[in-house]
């Protein structure tokens, strides 16, 4: 009986170093799976946003027209684009911003007066902005 005793304490000692090390392995490997996929869904989006870019092609002042195109490499919907006439949010009538393809221009027309001599016009996309002066 006396020479029982230590080999049940050591294979229970085993056992307890075992399950602990399990539980390790599964805490951890949880933790880098849950950081891993939070990191890829981040990256995944702000790459989607740096692919959405403009450029301000030209404002004309005398119809109060912006044109913008689109040098990124994604499809930029309407709602993704804003107008600002001088740091307040700008409203466009007739033509209306549509979804731009790469490479594509669209515009938006201005109401009258909206675009007097030295107002800045700046229209923001996901991935950057552009300004010019009318």
């Amino acid at each position: 009986m006396k020479g029982i005793t230590p080999v049940i304490a050591v294979i229970l000692l085993l056992l307890i170093t075992l399950s602990m090390t399990g539980f390790a392995f599964i805490f951890f490997t949880r933790i880098a799976s849950t950081a891993s996929n939070a990191t890829e869904s981040t990256l995944r989006s702000d790459l989607d946003r740096q692919a959405k870019k403009i450029t301000i092609d030209n404002v004309d002042a005398t119809n109060a027209i912006v044109y913008v195109r689109n040098i990124g490499q994604q499809i930029i919907k309407a709602a993704e684009l804003s107008v600002y006439v001088n740091n307040a949010k700008g409203t466009c009538t007739g033509t209306v911003f549509g979804d731009v393809g790469p490479g594509q221009t669209t515009s938006c027309d201005f109401s009258a007066g909206t675009c007097a001599s030295g107002s800045v016009i700046k229209v923001t996309a996901p991935g950057n902005f552009d300004e010019l002066d009318c």
